[in-house]
């Protein structure tokens, strides 16, 4: 029940690829408006003001996908420590947080 939405991304896969970016736009300025606007960046700028909230009303797939987003950018950030320079936080390992190579079926239950 998670939806499948676009990506800018260069890599195939089953999601429908996004256009890039115009050279003058860095990926962290997109605009909401912009037809390269996608979840994740979605994801990353609702975030702070979503993990304010306790309860989150699900309407559709999207909002599933929101919340999985901010969840697992949340974990990502609970395992960089304040104390680190940012080289040793861009070596910390996150495969752990990921489900690479695990199969969901459709009722979201791991096999």
């Amino acid at each position: 029940n998670i939806a499948l939405l676009p990506l800018r991304t260069r890599t195939r896969g089953p999601a429908y690829a996004l256009p890039q970016l115009p050279t003058s736009t860095a990926a962290i300025d997109v605009d909401p408006d912009s037809e390269s606007y996608d979840p994740l960046d979605e994801v990353l700028s609702l975030f702070r003001a979503n993990t304010f909230f306790r309860n989150f009303e699900i309407k559709g797939p999207a909002d599933r996908l929101l919340i999985y987003g901010i969840l697992f950018v949340s974990e990502c950030l609970g395992k960089v420590r304040s104390t680190m320079s940012s080289r040793e936080a861009e070596k910390v390992n996150l495969e752990p947080l990921t489900i690479s190579g695990a199969m969901v079926d459709e009722d979201g239950a791991d096999e």
